[in-house]
């Protein structure tokens, strides 16, 4: 099952090589960014630990362990993630007594997605089940986000990094797996930071509206462009926030090296190019959007952060005097 992961050999061989040797850990922690295989190779991984007949660390696929597998209707296979905003502490106590039953086949196998919006009442109630689980379980924590966790939580697992993918490697996966002409596919790669989830979420329609949106408001701050009938939620104004961010941060670049190769907006060079705010202006620009993100891992009313930022956009915008480039 592993065949479907690019770019992440090396997490894929440690995993292949713990089934091999059979040096498996009670609790593993997937950590990486969103979209680049995590998920996947919990799955693949989860075939392997369950499989009658695993060879060289993978899944044979043919067993009757796997076939119910395939099929999810494995009952020593279990999947928690996200309904809605959190991983409450019930669901956490549902999956905490299963473990405690004797397995089907040869052992409980718990994946856990996006671990970090398990609630701190769910991990404290997770800790002893992560030390010690019943009868040889295996659970595997995925998360984008293990700052998140509990350091109680952290401790108690085996971490496994997977890393961001080359570019490359996206622009193979979105024109040969998803069809995206090869241009496009280009952008998205260089726009996603090397995650095909993040470069297919991109390509949706409100997302390109969204970044064009930003990216309008970012080289003209009003306040109208946030205000009227619209309810911005978390999610919403973070994504604001991850345009506004990349944007400044590729007007800074240039403005520094005058190279284009580490522009991130590959699309919007002439724009990039024409833009004259100040060094200063831009480092106060990316200052006040990191102080925008602090203010909303604090749970401040995200309309009120993204309103207040516009403004302090504005307001840096004209006060600074823009510095004229050298044509050389």
């Amino acid at each position: 099952m592993y065949e479907v992961i690019r770019g992440q050999e090396v997490a894929v061989a440690r995993l292949k090589a713990a089934c091999r040797s059979g040096r498996i850990a009670h609790a593993y922690l997937f950590t990486g960014p969103a979209g680049v295989g995590k998920y996947a190779a919990a799955r693949g991984f989860a075939a392997a630990l369950l499989c009658a007949s695993a060879r060289e660390g993978v899944a044979c696929g043919k067993c009757f362990s796997c076939r119910l597998f395939q099929s999810g209707n494995h009952p020593d296979y279990h999947v928690l993630a996200p309904e809605g905003v959190t991983i409450g502490i019930e669901k956490i106590r549902r999956i905490t007594f299963a473990l405690g039953q004797r397995p089907h086949h040869r052992r409980h196998v718990v994946v856990i997605d996006q671990a970090e919006k398990v609630t701190a009442e769910g991990q404290n109630a997770f800790l002893k089940t992560l030390e010690d689980p019943p009868g040889g379980a295996v659970l595997i924590l995925v998360t984008a986000h293990p700052n998140l966790l509990l350091p109680t939580v952290v401790s108690r697992c085996c971490e496994v990094r997977f890393r961001r993918l080359h570019p490359g490697v996206v622009v193979e996966e979105l024109v040969q797996r998803h069809g995206v002409p090869p241009d496009e596919a280009k952008i998205l790669a260089v726009l996603s930071g090397g995650s095909i989830g993040r470069a297919l979420e991109l390509r949706r329609p409100e997302m390109m509206a969204l970044r064009e949106k930003v990216l309008r408001c970012a080289l003209a701050p009003a306040l109208r462009e946030v205000q009227g009938s619209a309810v911005y939620n978390k999610t919403e104004v973070e994504e604001w926030l991850a345009f506004f961010n990349l944007w400044y941060r590729d007007l800074l670049l240039y403005r520094i090296t005058g190279d284009s190769g580490p522009v991130v907006n590959t699309d919007r060079l002439a724009e990039l190019k024409e833009a004259r705010l100040s060094r200063t202006g831009l480092v106060a620009s990316l200052e006040a959007v990191e102080a925008a993100r602090r203010m909303l891992r604090a749970n401040v009313n995200p309309r009120l952060v993204l309103e207040g930022l516009v403004v302090r956009l504005g307001s840096i915008m004209r006060s600074q005097k823009p510095e004229v480039r050298s044509r050389n």
